[in-house]
């Protein structure tokens, strides 16, 4: 993500360069925002019988967004505030917007800090490796990328080979694989039962070493889905990945979970506890769901306190894999630096 922050006029410059900058441009791309970007429109020139479509530099008031994971755009709808050509349409008419990757849209709204903090942190984060994960035996491999949003299951390639010729056809097989981890950026870790996960590294080292450099070899109960979410919480892939957002949310999670069993009281919940520990600079890590902060107020002065206090934030959305644990506990939890009275 590329931005530029006018905090003073209230416009927000973006550029997204991945999916997870356009999912960060669709939470922050409200209704009743004001988005300015190049878009094109059907006209009909003045006595001809067709359409043409033609280029516009446009302004739309935002009634709605809509999110296309497939073909990597969000498209903006809403009413038209200003349109260049001014002939082309009429104002208050409506137009769609789509924003894809590498194009420029620029927002003016009220910003919350929140949706500041989120830009600058989509910023920082897009200059850091993607992570990608793994999971394999002799028979299958599953890959995963740990995303802005969480898990992303992706690729299932299976080994196809029958039991007489597997040892022969396991080199087709891992060929396969590390053709797949070759297209991959940044961190490949690479995990499973057995000792697929090591042969699998040695080929690497060996017919791709460069490849093999950005690959690290963990271990795993399974090569399922399961297996991808118990490396998340593993000590081995912490050391790993322990600058990766939603590892950490993970992490914070187990930990809070495991102080409410205790009942140590190091953990709260709701409203009321969550207000007095901010209060008392008690919160040492607060996770909240996005949707909370953009609907209550209370989570947004929360946020305040807990900022001013010393307290680490983290804004969770609410179609990541904690979302529904976190949202049982009334959409927000805090780890707590001391027992409350």
């Amino acid at each position: 993500m590329r931005a530029d922050i006018n905090r003073r006029e209230g416009v927000v410059s973006l550029v997204p360069e991945t999916f997870e900058d356009l999912w960060h441009a669709y939470k922050l791309i409200t209704p009743g925002a004001l988005v300015k970007s190049h878009s094109t429109r059907k006209y009909k020139p003045a006595g001809s019988n067709r359409e043409e479509r033609i280029s516009v530099n446009v302004t739309l008031q935002v009634e709605k967004c809509e999110l296309h994971k497939d073909s990597n755009r969000l498209r903006v709808m809403g009413k038209i505030i200003e349109i260049k050509p001014a002939e082309i349409a009429p104002l208050g008419s409506h137009h769609t917007v789509d924003v894809e990757i590498g194009e420029q849209v620029k927002v003016k709204k009220e910003w919350k800090d929140f949706e500041l903090d989120l830009i600058r942190e989509a910023v920082k984060s897009s200059r850091r490796s993607v992570v990608s994960i793994v999971l394999i035996d002799y028979d299958y491999a599953l890959f995963a990328a740990l995303k802005q949003y969480g898990v992303d299951f992706g690729l299932e390639l299976e080994n196809k080979a029958g039991k007489k010729d597997k040892n022969v056809e396991t080199g087709k097989f891992f060929s396969e694989v590390a053709g797949e981890i070759g297209k991959m950026e940044g961190t490949v870790i690479v995990g499973g039962p057995g000792f697929a996960k090591d042969n699998l590294y040695t080929y690497l080292k060996n017919e791709m070493p460069e490849v093999a450099k950005r690959v690290k070899v963990v271990s795993a109960s399974n090569n399922e889905k399961s297996g991808v979410y118990e490396l998340l919480k593993s000590e081995e892939m912490h050391r790993i990945m322990e600058e990766e957002q939603m590892h950490t949310v993970f992490r914070d999670l187990e930990r809070f979970l495991k102080s409410v069993g205790k009942g140590d009281g190091l953990a709260a919940y709701g409203k009321k506890e969550l207000e007095k520990a901010a209060q008392n600079g008690a919160i040492e890590v607060l996770v909240v769901l996005d949707v909370n902060v953009r609907s209550d107020e209370f989570y947004e002065r929360l946020l305040d306190f807990v900022k001013a206090r010393g307290g680490e934030i983290r804004i969770v959305p609410e179609e990541s894999q904690v979302a529904e644990q976190v949202k049982a506990f009334g959409g927000a939890i805090a780890m707590l630096r001391y027992r409350m009275q």
